[in-house]
């Protein structure tokens, strides 16, 4: 596992609350889908980030969400390019199989930044056969809306109409069925991955194809 220091390149802003941190890569190695544990050098606070970027990418990516009472995005979203920060990893096994990666339907779900690793599987494959749907509360949430093909993405707001669907990811589903051989990655907050999960085997999907990323 590496841990090593990594000089930020750029800061990306989306949002007022969210931006993409761009570091040098450093040789860092990763599957897309991982995580990465960023590391404050001087206090050894810690968070883990899914990694942004593609794995052929000359930089190391990450999208953060600014929280209002979280010191360690405050502090992340206040660095400035030349400053250094610990990255230690890659973790996780949230990563595609060879099943995907040959071409079966797959349907990715995400809410809000839970759409990080999403982003890294599309960027590192780009033949992948997938469907997108991504839920927010506001249309400028759609991030890197740009990096999809616009017939495979979906956006589902909740609070304010102007985007594909108006409503959460489960009303879209509840209204639009999956197939049984659709293999589903869900990443986001656990109230939506648990219902997703059971509308997803009310459809008749086994277990075995429905794998999760709880981020909150």
């Amino acid at each position: 596992m590496n841990k090593s220091l990594h000089q930020l390149l750029a800061v990306e802003e989306l949002t007022p609350e969210t931006f993409v941190l761009h570091f040098e890569r450093n040789g860092f190695q990763f599957k897309p889908g991982q995580y990465a544990v960023l590391r404050n050098p001087e206090t050894g606070e810690a968070r883990e980030y899914s990694i942004y970027s593609s794995d052929r990418d000359e930089r190391l990516s990450f999208l953060i969400r600014k929280v209002e009472f979280g010191d360690f995005s405050r502090y992340l979203r206040h660095l400035l390019p030349g400053s250094t920060l610990q990255i230690e990893g890659p973790r996780g096994f949230f990563v595609l199989d060879e099943q995907v990666l040959a071409g079966q339907p797959t349907l990715l779900i995400a809410t809000g930044t839970g759409i990080s690793p999403f982003h890294s599987f599309v960027q590192s494959y780009p033949e992948l056969n997938y469907q997108l749907l991504h839920g927010v509360h506001f249309p400028d949430e759609a991030y890197g809306r740009q990096s999809y093909a616009p017939e495979r993405y979906q956006l589902c707001t909740s609070r304010q109409e102007g985007s594909d669907y108006f409503g959460r990811v489960t009303y879209y589903l509840k209204e639009h069925p999956v197939a049984e051989d659709t293999i589903c990655y869900l990443c986001g907050n656990s109230e939506m991955i648990e219902d997703a999960t059971n509308i997803l085997e009310g459809y008749g999907l086994s277990p075995e194809n429905i794998r999760t990323e709880v981020f909150f």
